[in-house]
Order: C-alpha cells, then structure tokens, then sequence
C-alpha cells in the first residue's frame, strides 16, 4: 500500500490539491491508519500556522454572554408560571383526534351490530 508523506499531508491540509487527488487522499483515509496519524499531524501544524485571531478572549467572552443571557430568558419565562403559549393545533388536534376516534369506534360498532342483526 502506498503511504502519502507529511508534506503531501501538508498540501491537502492547505487546500493545495486538485479535487481528485483530494478524494484520493480522502479515500485513502478510510484504510489506512498510518496515514491517518499523518495528516492528523499535518493538521496540528496547520493549525499552529494560523495567524492568531485578534481579541480571541473578548469574542469568547462575548459568546459566553449570549448564550447566558439567551438561557437566563428562557429560565425566567420558566419561572414566570405563566403556561407557554400554545398553537391552535397544540389546542384542538387532541380533542379533534380523540372525536375522530369515538365517531369512527361508534360506527364499527354499528356496522358490527347490523350485521349480526342481518344473519
């Protein structure tokens, strides 16, 4: 079997390939675990590569705030004790479903009695 080197790791890592020879390495890939570790290393150093994002810890902390702020919405909504609004479907599709259901057991019911009257 033929393993793919570091470097050319490094080009698929980069994007440098064709679009074949990408899903050839893609493919290769699949079987073979040696290569696998490879471009897992390629990877790491691609990564270390990267210019580093400017103000990386206040867009963390940025983040951070929303998704506090979107869950501390979510738990006073909860607290509240006000019932979450319900959909007119939420509503009436149970109450629909379970008439639908009588009706149809009350006209098997019928249809069974007269034909036992019947014979």
């Amino acid at each position: 079997m033929e393993h793919f080197s570091l470097e050319e790791w490094q080009k698929y890592a980069k994007n440098e390939l064709s679009e074949p020879e990408r899903e050839l390495y893609e493919d290769h890939l699949y079987i073979c675990d040696q290569c696998l570790e490879v471009y897992l290393e390629a990877m790491d150093q691609e990564e270390y590569s990267l210019p580093a994002m400017p103000g990386e810890g206040d867009f963390t902390n940025l983040v951070m705030a929303q998704i506090t702020a979107g869950i501390s919405e979510e738990v006073s909504k909860e607290q509240s004790g006000l019932p979450p609004k319900e959909s007119w479907f939420e509503r009436w599709f149970p109450l629909a479903f379970a008439c639908f259901m009588l009706i149809g057991g009350l006209i098997t019911m019928y249809r069974e009695k007269n034909q036992i009257d019947q014979e």
